[in-house]
């Protein structure tokens, strides 16, 4: 790697790249961004001109041909284009980094870990839950003596009306993807779920996780995009009781005492935003496992964020089955 830097090249130039994955890298010493693929070439000039990339390209095939360039590629376009892309750049031999979700479905997301496991590279979704320093801490209390063992997960989110027009961008992938990925992260493989949908926009889920926990939750997009509405809450081992309330706190409540174990300080600004969002650490995350080659800081490869995805898949089955559904897992 040129000067101990990780040389990035960044697949989308659109909204969500734009306003987190770009500026985050400012923050990174040792990634260097390179080089900006888009259809758009006017996006792909502005960006590379106001995040200082040497190189524009509209075909992706072109940048990863440019020797000795690129020692990783960052792909954020969507679920589609991630499953389309993605093995495109392992078999060039890039590790790579995809948006969330991986893939429209469970089966293209499989097929990309076949490719990461032929390859040997690294392939990481951005399921920026892990990442947050506050769901960071509530595994980490998670995992105590003290907390004990973890026996019910309660989830509750809400959001504005999704359209739901294409398979790509139903609330359910699109929105509700992040706590149906977060739901395993925390308890463990989910072995079953049941799931009432009485239309696109509202769900109530049951899960079942491998520990014999279980798991309640409620997504919502009859709210507001005005007022954030996440509330995570993981019960333990006598009375003890983790409550995340939306992004902004973590208590643990324990033999009668609430102990405040993170709380949102809302008088930061700039990195703030991007760290306690998880765009930041999921990108150093990356960065550190490219530069030394130990991929422990990332919790989110492609073969766990397949597995999500079959959950999400197994949810859509049982709403239209109005039936319990396991889960077998290929990877």
């Amino acid at each position: 790697m040129a000067e101990d830097k990780v040389r990035l090249g960044i697949v989308g130039a659109g909204g969500l790249s734009s306003s987190k994955i770009y500026p985050s890298l400012k923050y990174i010493p040792s990634a260097k961004l390179v080089a900006v693929c888009d259809l758009d070439e006017v996006k792909a000039h502005r960006n590379a001109e106001k995040f200082g990339a040497e190189h524009v390209f509209t075909d992706l095939d072109k940048m990863l041909d440019t020797e000795d360039m690129l020692d990783a590629v960052i792909v954020c376009i969507g679920p589609s284009q991630h499953a389309e892309l993605a093995p495109k750049v392992l078999k060039a031999g890039f590790p790579v980094y995809t948006e969330k979700p991986p893939a429209v479905d469970a089966n293209d997301a499989l097929e990309v870990a076949k490719v990461a496991q032929e390859t040997g590279l690294l392939c990481m979704t951005a399921f920026k839950k892990r990442y947050t320093p506050l769901y960071v801490k509530m595994k980490q209390q998670m995992n105590t003596e003290r907390f004990g063992t973890p026996t019910m997960l309660a989830m509750q989110r809400s959001c504005s009306l999704y359209a739901n027009t294409t398979p790509r961008n139903t609330f359910i992938l699109d929105f509700c993807i992040h706590l149906l990925d977060l739901a395993p992260w925390l308890m463990g493989n989910v072995v079953a779920v049941r799931a009432l949908s009485p239309e696109a926009n509202t769900w109530s889920i049951q899960m079942e996780f491998d520990s014999g926990a279980i798991g309640s939750l409620a997504f919502s997009a009859h709210g507001s995009f005005t007022y954030p509405d996440e509330q995570v809450t993981v019960y333990g081992g006598k009375d003890a009781v983790l409550f995340a309330r939306d992004g902004h706190s973590l208590t643990f409540a324990h033999d009668g005492v609430y102990h405040i174990l993170h709380q949102l300080n809302f008088t930061t600004a700039g990195q703030n935003g991007l760290m306690e969002s998880g765009f930041l650490p999921e990108l150093q995350a990356f960065i550190k496992a490219v530069v030394t080659g130990d991929r422990s800081p990332v919790q989110s490869d492609i073969a766990s964020s397949y597995r999500s995805m079959a959950v999400h898949d197994a949810l859509v089955e049982s709403a239209k089955s109005n039936s319990r559904v396991e889960l077998v897992y290929e990877i």
